[in-house]
């Protein structure tokens, strides 16, 4: 975490010194230092809007096709993954990256929910802070990798689908919509 904060009050001493310089006589340097500076979070801004409008367009897309109403209380999406039940066709549709897929609830075998924590690395000195800072995003990803609804289905390219919840709520939830609909119905 030291790491983090070394390279955030660096970047900052960058940008300070390119903001001051900008204004005085000469201060094409110093509008080069914002530049320089400033991009990077321009690109990583306009990134996070662009990957969010996608995903937006996808989820309404799938939910189209699926023939359920948006924020009708049979859909969920998070971080690119979604589901959506449609209880008068007897379909499930998920989502995951702008591919979705409909089955009848005779192909779903089963379903289950996981949500993993990973632990943490603690290291002291640079070189061991920047490995313990490694391992500990390594160790998120694997955690976040094997959280969410996992859904089993009747299909030979796609026969578990992995749906985003990190919410247990989210999770109970849509564990009895399935129970409801498919076992009981």
């Amino acid at each position: 975490m030291g790491f983090l904060w070394t390279v955030t009050g660096l970047w900052a001493l960058l940008l300070s010194f390119g903001i001051s310089a900008a204004f005085h006589e000469g201060g094409l340097f110093g509008l080069a230092v914002m530049l320089v500076g400033w991009g990077p979070l321009g690109l990583l801004i306009w990134f996070v809007f662009n990957r969010a409008t996608k995903r937006e367009a996808a989820h309404a897309a799938m939910l189209n096709e699926a023939g359920v109403q948006p924020s009708s209380g049979c859909d969920h999406t998070e971080k690119g993954a979604g589901i959506a039940i449609n209880k008068q066709a007897k379909t499930l549709t998920m989502l995951i990256n702008g591919f979705w897929k409909t089955y009848p609830y005779a192909d779903v075998r089963g379903w289950e929910t996981r949500k993993e924590r990973a632990g943490e690395v603690v290291g002291v000195g640079l070189a061991a802070g920047t490995a313990a800072l490694g391992a500990n995003f390594r160790a998120e990803r694997a955690a976040a990798a094997n959280t969410g609804l996992f859904v089993t289905v009747k299909d030979v390219e796609n026969p578990k689908w992995r749906i985003e919840m990190r919410d247990d709520g989210i999770q109970a939830r849509w564990m009895e919509i399935l129970r409801q609909e498919i076992n009981e119905s």
